[in-house]
């Protein structure tokens, strides 16, 4: 399949560049260029335009996504969310990722790492909607399975293969670090560090990563041994820019839960510039797992993201603060394209709909009973 894009500005390519078109040949990236393609003329699809922004799509390394719907209860300490986690049947957990990952559609992300439980069903959900998931098998946490090894390896089986970072883990015990890397090494795979976890100088493996940015004990190992950052903005107590750790974002549970709003938050508190803020939601957060993606340039995978700004909201157009633009005045989503496809067109997705929302709807207000909550009901307008 061949798609033609066009677009005023793209970010992603090592400097923003203006007015370009960009040539996709099936799952890849296979041309940036501000000449017209030559081998495009039976592309097809031809999308965008010049009052257009491209850019790789968005990752997130680390999100609750079952737990989407209640994250203003969670936030406001009115649920608990392992005892939400504990009334779920797979089939709630399968719709309120689906509403999950529909809004990170929505925002322009294309990958999601996410932990809980039902992590197949889950899984499930954000390939439906269209997105990569990327299952996250929690290792001594409040809510690990009894025989987290066994899980990691049924799922490992089932999802991913040797050195790719489709099922990783997460560490929450100090006392399993160390089986844990071990497996991860065994495996070739990435683990996430809970930030109450503290990484020792004698750990040598290059896939870590540590959750919880600048409030971590161990940021001088860290540094020392080249271990990577996570950090979650608005959560975030740091008071000196990350830019030297090359985070990445997890968007955990935060009521927002957009990732442009947390990276402008960074930018406005000066912990990372608007350019490295965008590095931190694409190419650093995806080489952090080792994956071909989050750059627009020849041979990566082609997961991208289109903006228009024709008129306000999103405008204006502006290549002087290009980086600035797309964090602070992108309400216009067009297109979402993860692998070589189109997951979103107009604005909206194309694999999931109403009816998909509704019976996420209809659970929550299962669950609201369940739980003694006052009933939700959905306003169709």
């Amino acid at each position: 399949m061949k798609t033609i894009i066009r677009a005023g500005i793209a970010l992603g390519a090592g400097k923003p560049l203006r007015k370009v078109y960009v040539g996709l040949q099936d799952s890849k990236i296979d041309v940036v260029s501000h000449d017209e393609l030559t081998g495009y003329e039976d592309a097809e699809l031809d999308i965008g335009g010049w009052d257009r922004i491209v850019s790789p799509g968005f990752i997130t390394i680390h999100t609750y996504l079952s737990l989407y719907p209640f994250r203003f209860r969670i936030f406001t300490g009115r649920e608990n969310a392992n005892l939400l986690l504990s009334t779920f049947s797979s089939n709630d957990s399968y719709y309120f990722a689906l509403l999950g990952a529909y809004h990170l559609l929505k925002q322009g992300v294309t990958t999601v790492g996410f932990s809980g439980n039902h992590l197949d069903i889950v899984a499930r959900a954000v390939s439906e909607v269209g997105l990569r998931p990327i299952i996250i098998v929690s290792v001594g946490c409040s809510n690990s399975p009894s025989d987290w090894e066994k899980e990691f390896r049924t799922l490992f089986n089932r999802w991913s293969h040797k050195g790719a970072n489709n099922v990783i883990l997460k560490v929450c015990d100090q006392s399993l670090l160390r089986d844990a890397v071990e497996l991860a090494k065994e495996n070739e795979i990435a683990v996430l560090v809970d930030n109450k976890v503290y990484l020792t100088e004698d750990i040598d493996y290059d896939q870590i990563i540590g959750l919880g940015g600048g409030s971590r004990l161990d940021l001088d190992v860290i540094r020392k041994k080249r271990f990577k950052l996570s950090f979650t903005p608005s959560y975030e107590v740091s008071k000196f820019p990350l830019s030297e750790y090359k985070p990445s974002v997890s968007l955990d549970l935060v009521p927002s839960f957009d990732i442009r709003h947390e990276l402008a938050y960074t930018s406005t508190r000066l912990l990372l510039t608007a350019e490295e803020a965008f590095h931190s939601m694409t190419d650093w957060g995806y080489s952090q797992l080792k994956m071909n993606s989050g750059v627009l340039n020849s041979g990566y995978t082609a997961d991208l993201a289109i903006f228009q700004y024709s008129e306000p909201p999103a405008f204006p157009l502006d290549i002087v603060s290009p980086y600035e633009t797309l964090m602070y005045s992108s309400y216009s989503l067009e297109t979402v394209i993860v692998n070589g496809e189109p997951v979103l067109d107009g604005g909206l997705p194309l694999n999931v709909g109403l009816k998909d929302v509704e019976e996420g709807v209809r659970r929550l207000e299962e669950i609201d009973r369940k739980t003694g909550e006052r009933t939700r009901s959905l306003e169709k307008g």
